[in-house]
């Protein structure tokens, strides 16, 4: 705190103003990613008609939000460490409560409905399938999403050495998602 503090050429205590302690401090910024993040999603899928193409352009601003704005994704992914989970639950007594868990939490929230509302509106719409169940089926998204956007360093290695790039190997990934989801066949993407 004294460290941030001093580059932000404010007194500590002035910096105790604002926040309660050093995890609400880092969760501020973690908000501002998801904040940033959230926007994107909302961006990507206003011209979207579809669940399934909802979806598809969720999976591809994810994809770019890593990309632009990698320290905030990081942030994010240590955020979600199992240390932090216990912090997050509400507790006015507690001294390592983060203050502004409520406003996270409320985010991912956020971001989990987007790809709820995806799911079932696909359903409806008819380019999911009708037998998905919509909160399983974003969870399961969730993950494979992850997994996908978020390559290991030796697997991109593994990658390069067969000539694929990122994006290939994006856009392949996707089509492999969505027909495990889609009512009909996709081909090329769509």
């Amino acid at each position: 705190m004294d460290d941030i503090a001093g580059d932000l050429e404010l007194s500590k205590t002035t910096l105790y103003l604002y926040f309660k302690n050093k995890l609400s401090l880092y969760f501020a910024v973690v908000i501002k990613g998801m904040v940033i993040l959230r926007d994107t999603f909302k961006n990507a899928v206003k011209n979207e008609t579809t669940g399934l193409g909802k979806i598809m352009s969720i999976i591809l601003a994810y994809f770019d939000y890593i990309q632009i704005h990698s320290d905030y994704y990081r942030l994010n992914l240590s955020a979600r460490a199992p240390r932090f989970m216990k912090m997050l639950q509400i507790d006015e007594d507690d001294d390592t409560e983060i203050e502004n868990a409520e406003e996270y939490i409320g985010l991912k929230k956020e971001l989990l409905g987007m790809l709820t509302d995806a799911v079932s509106l696909g359903i409806k719409d008819g380019t999911i399938r009708k037998d998905m169940d919509p909160i399983k089926t974003v969870m399961f998204l969730v993950s494979a999403i992850e997994g996908i956007v978020h390559l290991s360093p030796v697997n991109q290695l593994l990658l390069e050495t067969y000539g694929i790039t990122a994006e290939g190997y994006l856009q392949h990934s996707i089509d492999m998602l969505l027909q495990g989801i889609a009512r009909k066949k996709i081909i090329g993407g769509r």
